[in-house]
């Protein structure tokens, strides 16, 4: 909790220098595009909270959303009516989310160096089926799901609504979300508890993979174009994101709201850059060094503790 009122206090601080310092920060055009901006890497930060926080880890996010975009993209292109090369592209997401967990959790590989492999893969292929051309062109009702307007704003703010209150009610108010602090607090007592955290690990996974499908498929209906590196970078943002919200790499505690904060002041920085007239080839030195300012406290703190 006092991480939350932090960053929350940090955040509002932020708003009001930038606001004071650039006429632009506040107008409604620039509210929009941060939002907009930010919609799907919280969808991505929803599950990858629970994966977290359950004691996993996961880099192969990346990689799985350009391979589901490229194959629907591929699939749409030749003449594939577009919600059956949704449905393909969603099962292989869930196919690959599947095989993270069985490596992971049931083969006991390092989740870093698994999840990595399979990030290698899905970009491997990704860029071997299309020679590195994006499929574009696709069917403009495929298209409205990434586009359409509400307020404004992009339905994809609504998509990252829904995620992140779906999925916070699960952690905090379901014995799920019980199971998925104690698999992350204590693995072994959880076992003997009669939990089946295998299983649980496993499931885990699979969410994350069909987040990442979904937003494969969402990126490539905003922009027309399934990009084999549309997203480059999205999982390490977004880890980035959920541990200045607080989440251990441990696992066993965290909050997706914590995450989705550290995501707004991320995003408030990099758009801060470029507000301020800053180059932006420092803006990853900058979001760096924020990170390792939150790792740091987080050590400092458990060792009070």
């Amino acid at each position: 909790m006092k991480r939350i009122i932090g960053l929350v206090i940090i955040n509002i601080g932020l708003i009001i220098v930038l606001s004071l310092t650039t006429p632009y920060f506040l107008t409604k055009d620039n509210l929009v595009v941060l939002v907009d901006n930010m919609a799907l890497e919280a969808v991505a930060l929803s599950g990858f909270t629970l994966l977290l926080i359950s004691g996993h880890f996961d880099l192969s996010i990346d990689g799985i959303v350009a391979l589901t975009g490229i194959v629907a993209g591929m699939l749409m292109n030749r003449g594939m009516f577009w919600p059956i090369a949704m449905f393909i592209a969603m099962l292989l997401s869930a196919v690959i989310g599947t095989i993270n967990g069985l490596v992971v959790v049931k083969a006991r590989i390092n989740g870093l160096i698994a999840t990595l492999t399979t990030w290698w893969i899905c970009v491997g292929l990704s860029l071997g089926m299309t020679k590195a051309i994006a499929p574009y062109n696709f069917p403009k009702e495929f298209l409205i799901l990434g586009q359409a307007r509400i307020e404004g704003l992009r339905f994809l703010v609504v998509y990252a609504l829904i995620a992140v209150i779906i999925l916070s009610f699960v952690l905090h108010f379901t014995p799920l979300g019980v199971h998925i602090y104690a698999t992350g607090g204590n693995e072994n007592a959880t076992e003997m508890m009669g939990i089946n955290t295998v299983k649980l690990g496993i499931w885990m996974y699979v969410l994350v993979g069909l987040l990442s499908g979904f937003i494969g498929l969402m990126t490539a209906a905003r922009l027309n174009a399934a990009s084999p590196v549309a997203v480059d970078g999205m999982a390490l943002r977004v880890i980035a994101a959920i541990v200045i919200g607080g989440v251990k790499l441990s696992g066993g505690e965290g909050t997706i709201i914590g995450g989705l904060l550290g995501l707004l002041l991320m995003h408030i920085l990099g758009n801060s850059i470029i507000q301020l007239g800053i180059s932006p080839y420092f803006q990853k030195m900058i979001l760096g060094g924020i990170l390792l300012a939150a790792v740091l406290t987080e050590r400092l703190s458990f060792k009070r503790s």
